[in-house]
C-alpha cells in the first residue's frame, strides 16, 4: 500500500500553509511574498512522526497507523490559482478543506468544494484560527480535550459559528459534524477545529486522516507496475537548468527512466538526468537542499532534472517508457494535450513567470480581465522581451509592456531606451493592480494631453490702474476669475463682441504658459485699444468655436468646478448671439 496523497485547499489566507507550517516545525508561510502561497508544492509526514506526534489521540480513537508516511500536496487559495488546485485535487485521495472558523465560507472554499467534487476526493475540515474566538482559551493539545475546558460563552460562540459551515456545507449536498459529535465517518463530513497558532486540534487532524486512509482507502492504496504522476510545476534551478516538480502517484520512478510528457506544441520524450527528494518534513516548493536518489516509489513528490523540460504543460501526466512502449505512450500524452489550450494574440502584454503553473495563473486572470496576451513563457526578461514589448507598444501603449513574476529584469537601461514599462514583483495580485492602475494613469495622461490641445475656458478682470500699454499689444494687469487663461486665445467681451488674441502671459516678468483662478499676471492683448475696445474693469472671456466647446465636454471631470462654471457662462453669452449654438454636430 501506498502512502495517501492529503491536498489541502482552501480559500487565500485562512490558514492552510501555517498548519503545515506547525506539523513541520518549519516556516514556509512566512518566507512567502506577502504570506501568500503563490505556487503548489508537497511534504511528505513519515508515519512514524505522526505515531509520536499524535500518539494520545491515536490510542483514545483506537487507531493503529499502518500507512508509510501522508503525503501533503499544498495548494494556492486564491481564485486566480483555480488551475493549480484541480491539478492538486486530481491526484489527490484525501483533502483538507481549511476553513478560518470566524470567516467561515468564501469564494474559493465552494470551488474547493466542487473541485472535490468533481475527483471524488473524500476530504475532512480544518475549522482554523480557533484561537481567535472571543474568550476561548487554546492551547497545543487535542480540541477533544480542550473543549471541555472552555466556559459557556465561548462554546456557544464556536457551536454558533461551526453551524454556519454546517449549514453552507448542507447547501452543496454534505451532511457535516463536529470531530466530537461525529456518527459515522463514511457517511459525515468531519469539522475538526483547529488553531495552526497553537497547534490545538491538529493531532486529531492528523490522527483522522490516517484512519480514513487505513480504513476507506485501502484498495485504492495499491499500486501497479505502471508509474504515473502528475506535473506540479515547471522551474528554473540554479546548477540545474529547467526542472519539474512532480507527484508520482503510481508505480516507481528510476533515474534513468525514459519518461513522456505533454508539451507546449508536442509530447516531450526525455531521459531522467537526476531524482532529487526534500528531506522528510521539508517543503519541495521553498527547499532549497535536496538529496539525489536512485528511484522513489508512489506516493511521492520528486524534483527531475532532465533536458528539454522547458516547454512541459503543468498539469499533465508523466509517463515512463520503456523503449518499445514510447510511441504508445506519446500517443496517449497527445490525446490528453488535445484539452490544453496555450494561445496568444498578435497584440497584448508579454508575461514572464519562474515557473509554468505561475506563468498559467497569471494569465489566467489577465484574460479574465480582457487583457489580450502577446506572449508567456518562463524565465528572465530578455533584450528580445522589451523589443517585442516596444513593437507592440507602436501600436497600442497601454499593451506594450512586460508582466514578471518572481523573475530578474537586468535591461532597464533598454526598456527605459524603448519606452516599455516593466511592472515585475513576488506576488501576482500586485503585479496586476500595479499594471491596472498605470493603465489608468495613462489612460488620464492621454486625455490631459488632449485637453490641453484645446481652447480652455477663461474669465478674467482688467483690473484698475495696471494699464502698460494701451495697445499694438495692449499690455494691462488682471486677475483670472475662473478657468484656465493660456497663451493664443481669443478673447470677448460679455456681450459676445470679439476683441483681440491673447499674445502673452507674464508674471513677474516671467513668461508663463497659464494661470488659474485667483492668479494676477499681465496680459498682452493684440487687437485692441485700452479706452475704446476694452477699458479697465472689463471683464473678458475665452471665445471659442462650436467644435472646440463639443471637444471640452468629453473632459468635464478633468475641469475644476470654477472652470465648468464659465463654460457654462460663455454658452449663455454665445447663444445670446445664435440660440442652436454648439448644439449640433458640424
Amino acid at each position: 500500500m501506498r502512502q495517501p496523497i492529503v491536498v489541502v485547499l482552501g480559500h487565500v489566507d485562512h490558514g492552510k500553509t501555517a498548519l503545515l507550517d506547525y506539523i513541520r516545525k518549519t516556516n514556509v508561510q512566512a518566507k512567502e511574498a506577502g504570506g501568500i502561497t503563490q505556487h503548489i508544492g508537497a511534504t511528505e509526514i513519515p508515519s512514524e512522526y505522526i505515531c509520536k506526534f499524535c500518539k494520545p489521540t491515536l490510542e483514545k480513537l483506537g487507531i493503529k497507523v499502518d500507512v508509510p508516511e501522508l503525503l501533503f500536496v499544498d495548494t494556492p487559495g486564491h481564485a486566480a490559482f483555480s488551475n493549480l488546485r484541480k491539478r492538486g485535487g486530481s491526484v489527490a485521495d484525501l483533502a483538507i478543506l481549511v476553513i478560518d472558523i470566524k470567516s467561515g465560507v468564501k469564494p474559493q472554499t465552494l470551488e474547493s468544494i466542487e473541485i472535490l467534487k468533481h475527483f471524488k476526493v473524500p476530504f475532512i475540515i480544518a475549522a482554523n484560527k480557533l484561537d481567535n474566538i472571543d474568550g476561548y482559551k487554546s492551547r497545543e493539545t487535542s480540541f477533544i480535550e480542550n473543549i471541555k475546558q472552555q466556559n459557556t460563552e465561548a462554546t456557544t460562540d464556536l457551536e454558533m459559528r461551526t453551524y454556519a459551515i454546517v449549514s453552507k456545507l448542507a447547501e452543496q449536498g454534505f451532511d457535516a459534524e463536529r470531530i466530537d459529535r461525529i456518527d459515522d465517518f463514511a457517511k459525515q463530513i468531519c469539522i475538526i477545529p483547529t488553531s495552526a497558532s497553537t497547534g490545538e486540534g491538529v493531532v486529531d487532524m492528523l490522527a483522522i486522516l490516517a484512519g480514513l486512509s487505513q480504513r476507506y482507502l485501502k484498495n485504492k492504496l495499491e499500486t501497479t507496475n505502471k508509474t504515473k504522476g502528475n506535473v506540479l510545476e515547471v522551474k528554473q534551478e540554479k546548477g540545474l537548468g529547467t526542472t519539474i516538480d512532480v507527484i508520482i502517484y503510481d508505480g516507481e520512478l528510476k533515474d534513468g527512466d525514459t519518461i513522456v510528457l505533454a508539451g507546449r506544441d508536442e509530447p516531450i520524450v526525455t531521459k531522467i538526468r537526476a531524482l532529487l527528494k526534500p528531506e522528510p518534513l521539508k517543503e519541495i516548493r521553498t527547499e532549497k537542499k535536496f538529496k539525489r536518489v536512485k528511484k522513489v516509489k508512489a506516493a511521492s513528490g520528486v524534483k527531475i532534472s532532465a533536458p528539454n523540460l522547458e516547454g512541459v504543460v503543468p498539469g499533465g501526466t508523466i509517463l515512463v517508457a520503456k523503449p518499445d512502449e514510447v510511441l504508445d505512450a506519446v500517443e496517449a500524452i497527445r490525446k490528453e494535450m488535445e484539452a490544453i489550450e496555450f494561445s496568444t494574440d498578435k497584440m497584448g502584454v508579454i508575461v514572464k513567470a519562474d515557473a509554468l503553473g505561475t506563468l498559467e495563473a497569471i494569465v489566467n486572470l489577465i484574460k479574465e480581465k480582457g487583457i489580450t496576451v502577446r506572449k508567456a513563457d518562463i524565465g528572465d526578461i530578455t533584450r528580445k522581451d522589451i523589443m517585442e514589448a516596444s513593437e507592440v507598444g507602436a501600436d497600442n501603449r497601454f499593451l506594450g509592456v512586460i508582466l514578471g513574476f518572481n523573475v530578474k529584469h537586468k535591461e532597464e537601461g533598454l526598456a527605459k531606451e524603448k519606452g516599455v514599462t516593466v511592472f515585475s514583483g513576488e506576488i501576482i495580485y500586485r503585479i496586476i493592480e500595479d499594471y491596472e492602475e498605470w493603465v489608468e494613469l495613462e489612460k488620464q495622461k492621454i486625455r490631459e494631453e488632449e485637453l490641453g490641445k484645446l481652447v480652455r475656458s477663461a474669465k478674467f478682470q482688467i483690473l484698475p490702474n495696471f494699464v502698460f500699454r494701451a495697445s499694438k499689444p495692449a499690455v494691462v494687469g488682471v486677475e483670472v476669475l475662473g478657468g484656465v487663461l493660456k497663451n493664443h486665445i481669443k478673447l470677448m467681451k460679455e456681450d459676445g463682441t470679439e476683441v483681440g488674441k491673447v499674445k502673452q502671459l507674464e508674471i513677474q516678468g516671467e513668461s508663463v504658459k497659464e494661470a488659474k483662478r485667483g492668479g494676477k499676471l499681465a496680459v498682452s492683448i493684440s487687437g485692441p485699444t485700452v479706452g475704446r475696445q476694452i477699458d479697465e474693469g472689463d471683464i473678458l472671456y475665452t471665445s471659442m468655436h462650436e467644435a472646440n466647446y463639443r471637444g471640452l465636454k468629453k473632459f468635464l471631470d478633468l475641469m475644476d468646478e470654477d472652470e465648468r462654471d464659465v463654460l457654462e457662462e460663455i454658452i449663455i453669452i454665445k447663444r445670446k448671439g445664435r440660440k442652436n449654438w454648439g448644439m449640433l454636430e458640424v
